[in-house]
């Protein structure tokens, strides 16, 4: 099999896959403030910007910028650490969490509606293959 050509193929369908709706909203729930707002709703322990940083894959300079935005913005707010006053904590406020389930909301309407036109076979093997990626990566099978 020429993996190669098929690597080609799938750039060029993730390059048209920024044009279908349910594909742009899950994108947009992967950067900046959408991230944080999501990640900070789904995950109910202590977040600190560092782990924030590692999740996103970016500098702990953008996140303090973005974290000082939202902050502003009034969608989260930051605290000393109660195990180690050294350290911030980062939590949501009842603003961002109100603006997260919107977008939430939204967004899984979206992306219902893409996996309902797939099939249930076709969809549930879409999931099932992303997961396969994700667990592959996890163990140390993947290419960085």
């Amino acid at each position: 099999m020429d993996y190669t050509a098929l690597a080609n193929e799938l750039l060029g369908v993730r390059v048209n896959l920024l044009q279908v709706p349910a594909s742009q909203q899950l994108s947009q729930m992967v950067k900046g403030e959408m991230f944080v707002l999501n990640y900070l709703v789904t995950h109910e322990t202590i977040i600190h910007p560092k782990e924030l940083s590692e999740k996103m894959a970016v500098t702990t300079a953008r996140i303090a910028s973005l974290l000082n935005h939202m902050e502003e913005k009034k969608l989260i707010c930051r605290y000393p650490d109660p195990d180690d006053s050294r350290q911030i904590v980062v939590v949501l406020t009842q603003q961002g969490k109100e603006e997260i389930g919107k977008i939430r909301s939204r967004v899984l309407s979206f992306v219902s509606a893409m996996l309902e036109e797939l099939g249930p076979e076709d969809a549930e093997a879409y999931i099932r293959i992303q997961k396969k990626i994700w667990m592959n990566y996890q163990q140390g099978h993947s290419v960085s």
